[in-house]
């Protein structure tokens, strides 16, 4: 199973690319790769970068089985568009990994939706990997708004 790891480009996510290094660190049938921002942590099992340029970053999605992230809408938006399955851990104001609570409120709205998997906890990455690995991707978000929006119109001119 290939594993893409991402941070995004805001602030370091520590607690993620700790709990996935660890867990590479158990599983030699998994091969990983991770974006990790500034950090001063680096992953002893799997292999990493900063940052990356957009056409590396597209390509290493692109090889991904599954992605794991922090709940960006960018990496939500690449999903869909390559349609590839996300297990998404918010990150935590409390932990002062983020200075709002948006991660956690654009789970709940991401919550169900097919190919996107939030867990709410580091140790419930592992179990969620394996899980979703081989599952279907993120669906396309904007063939289901653009649906909601003839249904809308349409019961607008119907009166």
């Amino acid at each position: 199973m290939k594993l893409f790891v991402t941070v995004g480009s805001m602030l370091p996510f520590d607690r993620l690319v700790r709990a996935i290094d660890d867990f590479v660190g158990t599983r030699p049938d998994i091969e990983a790769f991770a974006q990790i921002g500034e950090t001063r942590n680096r992953p002893r099992h799997m292999d990493s970068r900063q940052m990356m340029a957009p056409a590396e970053y597209r390509r290493m999605f692109e090889e991904a089985d599954v992605v794991v992230s922090h709940v960006g809408i960018g990496t939500v938006i690449t999903a869909a568009e390559l349609c590839k399955p996300l297990v998404m851990l918010p990150r935590q104001m409390e932990l002062q990994e983020v200075t709002s609570r948006h991660q956690q409120a654009t789970a709940r709205w991401l919550a169900g939706r097919p190919g996107v998997h939030i867990v709410s906890s580091e140790a419930e990455l592992p179990a969620k990997i394996d899980e979703v690995a081989g599952s279907r991707g993120v669906d396309d978000f904007e063939s289901e708004t653009r649906a909601e929006l003839i249904r809308t119109v349409r019961d607008f001119i119907r009166g």
